[in-house]
Parts: C-alpha cells; structure tokens; sequence
C-alpha cells in the first residue's frame, strides 16, 4: 500500500529534522588521538548545576575504569621563535605565545611567563573545586577565582642562590551556592588537599623537577651567503634594551620602563553551562581557555591546568636562556625546548588524588659557541629561573571563600 504523498513528505521532514537535532561534537583537526579525546558527547546545558550534575555522573562512571589508574605523560614545547625571540608553546593542538613589553626588547604578542603562572594556578583552582563540588553534591550557581601573588626575591631552598619569582601565592574564590558555609569550608580544605597543582606548589619536590638534558648542535661561526636576520640579531637587541635602548618608534603612550616586577593578578570566571575556566591575566589583558577532557564531562577545547603548567615551566626558562645568552654575549641560532611530566593515577581519580611523579625537560641549542660555554649557560639558567625554581621550592598558597558573585568593586579592592 501507497502511504499518501503528504504524509511521505512529512515522514522524511521529521527524519531530517532528527538528524539536525543530534548534538553537535567538537571535531579534532588531527588523525592522532590524544590522551583527552573520548568517543562520547555531552548534552549542553545551561546553568553551573547541570554541568556539575554531568561532571559527577562522569567521575563514578570513570571511578572503575582500569584506565584511570593508569599514569598519564603531558608534554610540551617551545621554540624561541628566530628574529622575534618570541616563546611559541605547544600542548597537543594547542598553541600559545609568550613574549615581554617593548621596553624589554619584546614585542608584547603574549603573556609572559609570570601572569600566565598566576593564570594557570588559579585556573587549577577552579579546576579542582568543580571536581570536589561534583564529588560531594555540592551545588554551585557561580564560580569565580580571583589569584594574586606579589613577586619577591628569597634564596632557593635547593640552591642557596637569590631567585626573584612570584611569591605570597593567594586566591579568593567567590561563590553563589545555597551550601552552608560549613559545607563549603569543607570544600576549601578537600580542593586545597587533593588538588596536584597545589601539592607541587605547597611542597617541597626533592629531585621530583630534574635539571635538563642538553643537546649542543654547533653551528657555522659566519653564515654563509644570503640570510636573513635571526635568533642571534634579536639577542643583540635584547641585550641593547637591557643596556637602556628603547625601540626605534619609542614606548607607547602610557607604558614605563620596567623598574621592578608588578603585582601579578589573574581572573578565572567558569562558564556556567560548559564548565570552562576563562583566564584573563592583569598584564595586557590576555586571554586563555582551559577545559577538561571529554572522559569528565569536557569538550577537550582547551589544556588542562596540570599540562599548561608544565608548558609555563620552559617558556619561563626560554626567556632566561635568552635573557642569559644576551648578557654574556652568546650567539645562539635555534632555542627549543621540550618537557615531560608524568602524573599518576589520572585526573578524576576519586579517592587518590593525582600527583606529578616526575618532570623532566630538554633544551636543543644550536650555536656556534663552545658546549663548555653553553653548559655554562645551562647551569646558570638553572640557578635562577623563576618558574623552574619556584617548581622545586616550596610556597603556601592562602586560600579564602567569599559568598557571592565577584563584582567591580571586589575588583578595586582587590588591586
């Protein structure tokens, strides 16, 4: 029997209309699988609450995955980026800049290592109260984490030498919840316990962050032929801005030379529907997203804090190769580095927080000075990176709860 031509057509508009109606997924722009993809989805929804409902249901449908157990490797790398010098950060897909103010021979085209430390820290944060509300029931309509640090100088407790690096570590996270305030003390201490950026941070990590492995490739002393200006040409000019030069084009209105180290303040705002930790550093207002992995209710649109961190690590240490290879007059031609961290067992574990068992970097130096010279390089960079240092020591983290949402005038406060 013939079905009607009208209701044939309805029948194949409501088919079409299903097809439409399927969620969207993120698609990823490589063939290789990365350690955050998952074949699963999730539906969207659009308040803190129901992203929390689906983070729980996805860390007890995770909790006896045999996986989870499992250690999980994050790496990452930079390349000192040739006539700009600017750091170029890799995570997986993820690509990031990291460079200074003019006035320090630098371009401004990222943020520095040291408002994106403070970003990545207050971003693990928020990470880590998302899980820990999950875990324990706890509704959340809004979280915000606001993160400062006031740079200091102190000797290393590895090494006895002076290291300038951001210090009096301390966040507020202001939250609207109908939990009692016994409850969310509660979940203050849990984040602060199980929390792996906090750990590294809090404790000392006796051997945990190694000294790097060297690959020394010499180059031609004279370059031959035509070439353009590189990695050594910025050098010069790098160490001409540290002399007191400024840019051809003078400093831009309304921007000093660098006298000392500012404040560092980072705002971390979650997105309500997605869970999504949106960063915006104080120092030139840039941005950045970090996400989960499609295993914990993620849409894998963004590192992890425990990743970003270790990609932190060694654009804070490109810099200082520069910043030292400029001051001893060193030529170097190519810069790149990478790092490995191992952390175990994986993030969503419940009940056995994850912890860094081992971080590990390499630096590729191609030059045409001596390997003497350049391990003499290496020591040195060693001896005073911030973020390297600040990794191996071990610094309190002061953390406060406020009720409600964050507002322009805790803003003003707050500077």
């Amino acid at each position: 029997m013939k079905l009607p031509r009208i209701l044939t057509a309805s029948l194949s508009m409501i088919g079409l209309l299903s097809v439409f109606a399927q969620p969207l997924r993120a698609q990823a722009t490589h063939t290789s699988q990365d350690w955050a993809q998952s074949n699963g989805y999730f539906d969207e929804g659009n308040s803190l609450r129901d992203y929390l409902v689906r983070l729980r249901s996805a860390l007890y449908l995770a909790k006896d995955n045999p996986e989870l157990a499992q250690p999980v490797k994050f790496s990452a790398n930079v390349t000192a980026e040739s006539r700009a010098g600017v750091r170029h950060l890799r995570i997986r897909t993820f690509q990031y800049l990291s460079d200074g103010p003019r006035s320090g021979g630098e371009f401004n085209l990222g943020a520095g290592s040291w408002p994106s430390l403070v970003g990545v820290l207050g971003s693990a944060v928020a990470e880590e109260y998302l899980t820990q509300a999950a875990v324990k029931g706890i509704p959340l309509d809004e979280l915000e984490v606001i993160f400062t640090s006031t740079p200091g100088t102190a000797p290393s407790t590895s090494t006895g030498k002076a290291v300038t690096y951001p210090r009096n570590l301390a966040y507020t996270a202001y939250i609207v919840s109908p939990a009692s305030d016994a409850e969310l003390e509660d979940l203050r201490q849990t984040v602060e316990r199980t929390s792996p950026v906090i750990h590294l941070i809090t404790q000392h990590q006796e051997g945990l962050v190694a000294p790097g492995r060297l690959v020394y490739t010499q180059t031609l002393a004279k370059r031959e032929g035509k070439t353009l200006e590189g990695l050594r040409e910025y050098l010069l000019e790098k160490h001409a801005a540290a002399e007191g030069a400024i840019p051809a084009e003078g400093l831009p209105p309304k921007v000093a030379q660098n006298t000392g180290e500012p404040p560092l303040r980072a705002d971390i705002k979650v997105e309500g529907g997605t869970g999504i930790r949106n960063v915006r550093t104080d120092v030139g207002n840039f941005q950045f997203i970090h996400d989960n992995p499609r295993y914990l209710a993620g849409h894998n649109l963004g590192p992890v804090a425990e990743e970003h961190l270790v990609g932190v690590m060694i654009t804070c240490l490109t810099h200082i190769y520069e910043i030292e290879a400029s001051k001893r007059g060193l030529a170097l031609d190519s810069l790149k580095l990478e790092n490995e961290a191992v952390l175990s067992p994986r993030l969503g574990s419940i009940g056995n927080p994850p912890r860094y068992q081992s971080i590990q970097y390499t630096v590729n130096i191609g030059s045409p000075e001596s390997k003497e010279s350049i391990e003499q390089l290496q020591k040195a960079v060693e001896g005073i990176c911030p973020v390297f240092n600040l990794l191996k020591d071990s610094q309190p983290i002061k953390g406060t709860i406020v009720r409600g949402p964050f507002k322009e005038k805790a803003k003003t406060a707050a500077n």
